[in-house]
């Protein structure tokens, strides 16, 4: 990712509908899974730190980041341990270390992604869960794709196949930000017919009464989500997989 990029994310992170939209849906998943009391959870690739706090409410965080501002900023905001390392060749955790494992719009930016989580699987408790979130769709591929380093954006057959592959049983996927879909699609798709290829999206505070707007129609969405409904398109695409039990043992 871009350096720019990871300011404009430490500078509206806590206020941006986006941002705030996908903590709500991802707080919605997380309650449904079952995590232990004092779950071990590794936020993989986690940038500033926007989800950690709410990921601090599932168990104790830990983080890991490549980027040395993010990895400084995330230590701050969230006051959990920030490690550094990257997917797929270098995370600093030993192996069966985490109940719950994120990978929050990160995936894309790996080249070796299916590489990538395997090395994930490798550190998660037999039954432990992995949460992916990634772009969706190749031909909403935009500005804000290049800024990030994206090597590509997510069918959720294309995404099930992956994490599949690595030996992971999928058990919820579903696109979000399913409502905003045609309005992101027009706009992008403009951009692109008109060059305006210009940097990320989403590191711009928008004036106060269309974030308010935006932030409700994704709270919204993000109860749809929680309840466990699949939605059939969207910009996103969240993914929950567990890893299968240990042969005649428990976690």
């Amino acid at each position: 990712m871009d350096h720019q990029n990871y300011v404009n994310m430490a500078r509206v992170q806590d206020r941006h509908w986006w941002f705030r939209g996908k903590r709500a849906l991802l707080r919605r998943v997380l309650s449904r899974l079952e995590l232990p009391e004092a779950a071990r959870i590794l936020d993989a690739g986690c940038g500033t730190g926007a989800n950690m706090k709410m990921l601090s409410e599932f168990g104790q965080v830990w983080g890991m980041e490549y980027d040395d501002f993010a990895l400084e900023i995330a230590g701050k905001i969230s006051g959990a341990t920030v490690a550094r390392g990257f997917l797929p060749g270098d995370i600093p955790f030993g192996s069966q270390s985490f109940h719950l494992v994120t990978v929050l719009d990160v995936l894309s930016c790996i080249e070796a992604d299916g590489a990538a989580i395997k090395a994930l699987a490798d550190r998660m408790v037999p039954g432990g869960w992995l949460v992916i979130t990634a772009p969706a769709f190749d031909f909403l591929f935009s500005s804000h794709d290049l800024a990030s380093h994206h090597h590509r954006r997510y069918t959720i057959p294309r995404l099930v196949s992956v994490v599949e592959s690595q030996g992971l049983e999928v058990s919820f996927s579903s696109y979000f930000n399913t409502l905003l879909f045609l309005p992101i699609v027009f706009v992008r798709l403009m951009k692109k017919w008109l060059r305006l290829l210009e940097g990320d999206d989403v590191g711009v505070l928008p004036p106060a009464w269309i974030n308010t707007v935006l932030s409700v129609i994704f709270r919204l969405e993000s109860r749809v989500v929680g309840w466990g409904w699949s939605l059939p398109f969207g910009v996103s695409a969240v993914l929950v997989a567990q890893k299968p039990m240990a042969k005649g043992g428990g976690s």
